[in-house]
């Protein structure tokens, strides 16, 4: 990443910083692409081995686990990833206070498992969700560990923490329904890999808790981790209502479709902007009193994440039925479909997540939950609205709705640090067009060729001319950053 260089001793610190940066990106990057190729790959496999109720079951069942952990840490990781000094004794008293709130939260889950079961009418996914329960405990024990690698840009042994856990949950997962264990193959494939990473998290991590507590040094990062945490409750409720709302008025195999269509638009977010985001948070709490080299900072971390997400996209977008169906087979029909959707949701979104990295690193969490109220509540909205025409009138009242809250969401943030929306726009349009320049081609292609030809070579072939086609594009059109990244690739190999 290009940060402006300082004169003297601060030139030193940016420099490292700058090469902290770019190596704990290429390993969250080398992390994240290992861990979707086997959870892809798992996915495959497993939507051979399972129906899309199984889908729908684990799905009901992730909605209640996901919105407990929001509240797993408080915000405290967060916290201590901005925190610009970080003695001892708030360290080991958040994590007893983590360690405590694991506790909570895997009781309570147990507790209430059977209202959930009857606020889906479906009492299957009760014993999921008391099983699911013990993935707070577990990752409690870990969670100072991971914030603690974030801060110190140790994502080269978070990478291997977290392949490794996938590589170990996948075959879990997979013999299982191999077996026949339905949806529960699923869920114990949750569990073996929230139990490697913490494990391994706790044995790698230089730093162990020490029998120290003290409530005044929570509360130093209290206003910070409390905001954030309203912020993701309301985010996550916004997420995730459409998930609650077809899985309980419109049954669990319309949901099963519903999540695939998702979870295939989220790939290009998880890729770049989760890995880019996570690397670049703390990054961005070492630059924010130096807001020109945050501006630039963001400025490139976007262009590169529109680099690579955009043609996913795009590509995505024209590949969608013959991908569909030669990967997962005809049971999953209506996807293309929803993809056709959500697919514009998942371009818009891979740069729209990197906002929150800005609130955070200001220490502005006040402002990034006001803001999540109102979109938050907009959102739901809009799924109740699109109900009425089914799972693909909710998918299009989400995707014009977050069309609309895209501006007000840059422009609220950009604030922070005087940046520009028009200088967003200047640096996104060159990838886009570059995109669509693969897309119209592909298009061609898919018309005339395409069906003519097996469709698994057909689908290669696409891949293999879109790639060639948005390179070449690339170099013509947006040649400064094509030359950015090779060099990026090059300090790094």
């Amino acid at each position: 990443m290009d940060i402006d260089v300082p004169c003297g001793r601060q030139k030193e610190v940016i420099v490292s910083l700058r090469q902290s940066a770019s190596s704990g990106v290429k390993w969250s990057f080398v992390s994240n692409i290992g861990k979707q190729f086997l959870h892809f790959a798992s996915v495959v496999i497993l939507a051979r081995l399972l129906t899309p109720t199984d889908f729908g079951l684990v799905g009901m069942a992730t909605i209640a686990v996901g919105f407990l952990g929001l509240i797993r840490d408080l915000g405290t990781s967060a916290a201590i990833i901005q925190a610009r000094d970080l003695p001892e004794e708030i360290a080991s008293s958040v994590f007893w206070t983590n360690v405590a709130i694991g506790f909570a939260a895997t009781g309570g889950l147990v507790v209430l498992s059977p209202v959930f079961g009857i606020l889906f009418h479906d009492t299957r996914i009760v014993l999921m969700l008391k099983v699911l329960a013990f993935t707070f405990l577990i990752s409690s024990f870990s969670t100072v560990q991971q914030a603690l690698m974030q801060r110190q840009l140790a994502f080269h042994t978070i990478a291997k923490t977290e392949m490794a856990a996938v590589a170990v949950g996948a075959p879990v997962g997979i013999g299982l329904a191999y077996w026949g264990a339905g949806s529960w193959s699923l869920i114990f494939q949750t569990l073996t890999i929230v139990l490697v990473t913490s494990v391994l998290q706790w044995i790698l991590s230089p730093w162990a808790p020490r029998f120290v507590f003290k409530a005044s040094a929570v509360k130093t990062i209290g206003w910070y981790s409390l905001n954030l945490t309203g912020f993701n409750i309301f985010n996550y409720l916004a997420r995730n209502a459409d998930n609650f709302l077809i899985g309980r008025y419109l049954g669990p195999g319309n949901l099963g479709f519903y999540a695939l269509a998702y979870r295939i638009m989220y790939y290009p977010i998880q890729v770049m902007s989760d890995v880019v985001g996570r690397v670049m948070f703390p990054v961005y709490s070492q630059l924010q009193d130096t807001e020109s080299r945050f501006r630039r900072a963001y400025l490139n971390v976007s262009s590169a994440i529109a680099f690579l997400s955009f043609p996913m996209a795009f590509g995505l977008l024209v590949t969608r039925d013959l991908f569909v169906f030669t990967v997962f087979g005809p049971q999953w029909a209506p996807v293309p479909k929803l993809l056709l959707i959500l697919v514009p949701v998942g371009m818009i979104q891979s740069i729209g997540t990197t906002v929150g990295a800005i609130y955070q690193a200001k220490g502005r969490t006040d402002l990034m939950l006001r803001w999540g109220v109102v979109a938050g509540v907009l959102t739901i909205i809009s799924f109740l609205v699109g109900l009425r025409w089914g799972i693909y009138g909710v998918a299009t009242c989400y995707a014009v709705m977050s069309f609309i809250l895209a501006g007000p969401s840059f422009v609220i943030s950009f604030r922070l640090i005087d940046l520009p929306v028009a200088d967003l726009a200047v640096t996104l349009w060159r990838p886009f067009a570059s995109s669509l320049v693969m897309y119209v081609v592909l298009s061609f292609l898919k018309a005339r060729f395409v069906f003519r030809i097996p469709s698994f070579a057909a689908l290669t072939l696409m891949v293999a001319v879109g790639g060639i086609v948005y390179l070449v594009s690339s170099w013509f059109i947006n040649r400064q950053q094509s030359v950015r990244l090779l060099d990026m690739l090059r300090e790094q190999i």
